[in-house]
């Protein structure tokens, strides 16, 4: 069977690849940031939304 055939017309995977470490990275940083930041830091809030926004961008990555 060709490889090309296990292919999905329009699934770059190298890119969903990359794409998938930047989100895992960027995850584990606002993780970190969200640890190590004041509870009251004017800032906390917007760091739990792009953790949202990564997660939910990460499970576009895999459907």
């Amino acid at each position: 069977m060709p490889t090309g055939c296990l292919r999905r017309p329009g699934v770059n995977t190298p890119m969903k690849i990359l794409n998938l470490i930047h989100v895992m990275v960027a995850q584990a940083f606002y993780n970190w940031a969200a640890r190590e930041i004041n509870p009251l830091h004017p800032d906390l809030p917007r760091i739990m939304t792009r953790q949202m926004e990564l997660s939910d961008k990460a499970h576009r990555v895999f459907s």
